[in-house]
């Protein structure tokens, strides 16, 4: 055990290097110099560290042992002493919080998302990360596992398992963000942790319907007390496999009747890159009545107001509305309207049409060297495909009424 009095007599004596061991895991060590520096001896992934906290007497006795409880909690924690005590000598008065690195992100980089993905982001930071108490009472470097899986467990218990990863994956890419600009250090606790330890990952969707299905559904819209552009919304979601906000979006700018093709703008298209598809006859046919109904300018499917999309809560809502009935009345399995997606392309793939159409009629990016250097969009392909995909949901509607 060393003291005081042991410490003053190691002092400025030169070329008679010694180390003396003190207890739970402190020594000193007097070099060359005559000078004597306190050093922490631990395990850390299980290697032996020696980590130097300092010279004596400008840190004192007590000083030294004070840092030990510090340094225990920092290896139970997982984390690395040697950078936890650099932060240490440093302090972290004015280090940012979990959710003030998450709010700078947010609003230095929403312009570069399309208005939808804002709103989502801006709703998951203000309900989920910014109120939270945790996430602003510590420095993000001071987080340790602890910290966050109390956080996880709260958004797993009061929001929802497949919440808590959400919320680990918008942390994560803010963390990022941070980290690439140097306010941030990268082996943040935060990154260790995946979607399997704090929540459930998202369900894949496994839902499509048969063509008899379609047909009873189809039936269903023509029977209902809906407006033009709801139903015409959903049956075209259906016939063309388009994401729900590629049609709610569409304006009658984007469609060629000369060449018969409709062409998604980038801005519109989850890839960022135009779309172009067939119109076909059956799309023409209802192109047409929504023309008469509500004039060829704006929106094809307006909403409350022609100079509106229809909503997709009132998409959703009548297809709800549709599928209760179904339900009740054939016990049809719930769909909802991106369901039309996995139905077009394996009814289809059924049909013999090849993979390569299909994912082009889904508006998907072809992947690996074909994205490269394969450019076509195979339009006279998808329009056979289109065709025969609503033959078939006709032949389909035609076997009802036998």
């Amino acid at each position: 055990m060393l003291s005081d009095a042991k410490l003053r007599n190691l002092v400025n004596k030169k070329n008679d290097p010694v180390t003396l061991s003190h207890r739970d895991g402190l020594r000193v060590k007097r070099n060359n110099n005559g000078m004597v520096a306190w050093q922490y001896r631990c395990r850390y992934q299980q290697k032996q560290q020696v980590i130097t906290l300092g010279y004596y007497p400008a840190i004192s006795l007590k000083d030294a042992q004070d840092l030990v409880p510090f340094f225990k909690d920092w290896i139970a924690a997982g984390e690395d002493p040697r950078l936890k005590y650099k932060q240490h000598k440093l302090g972290n008065a004015g280090q940012p919080t979990p959710a003030e690195i998450c709010v700078k992100w947010f609003e230095k980089n929403k312009n570069t998302y399309k208005p939808k993905t804002q709103h989502l982001y801006e709703h998951h930071i203000k309900k989920w990360i910014a109120p939270a108490e945790l996430l602003n009472e510590k420095p993000a470097i001071d987080m340790t596992p602890l910290d966050w899986h109390k956080y996880f467990d709260h958004v797993y218990k009061v929001g929802s398992p497949k919440l808590a990863p959400l919320m680990l994956i918008r942390l994560k890419t803010a963390f990022r963000w941070a980290a690439a600009r140097g306010e941030l250090d990268s082996n943040n606790t935060l990154f260790n942790l995946q979607a399997k330890h704090v929540g459930e990952p998202a369900t894949q969707g496994q839902r499509w319907l048969q063509f008899n299905e379609i047909a009873l559904f189809w039936r269903q819209i023509e029977r209902a007390k809906a407006t033009p552009s709801n139903k015409a919304c959903l049956q075209l979601i259906f016939i063309t496999g388009a994401r729900q906000s590629e049609i709610r979006e569409l304006k009658w700018e984007h469609i060629n009747f000369e060449n018969n093709v409709w062409i998604v703008p980038p801005e519109n298209s989850k890839t960022n890159k135009a779309i172009r598809r067939p119109i076909t006859k059956k799309m023409h046919e209802i192109l047409n009545t929504l023309g008469l109904v509500y004039g060829k300018r704006g929106y094809v499917c307006p909403g409350s107001s022609p100079k509106k999309a229809i909503s997709t809560h009132a998409v959703n809502r009548f297809c709800a509305r549709m599928w209760s009935h179904l339900n009740e009345e054939y016990q049809i399995e719930k769909f909802v309207p991106h369901d039309a997606r996995r139905s077009l392309s394996t009814l289809l793939s059924e049909q013999g049409v090849l993979p390569h159409v299909t994912e082009k009629m889904l508006g998907h990016a072809m992947r690996g060297v074909m994205a490269v250097y394969n450019k076509h969009d195979y339009i006279n392909e998808q329009r056979d495909a289109y065709e025969l995909y609503w033959q078939c949901i006709e032949n389909a509607i035609s076997d009802l009424q036998s």
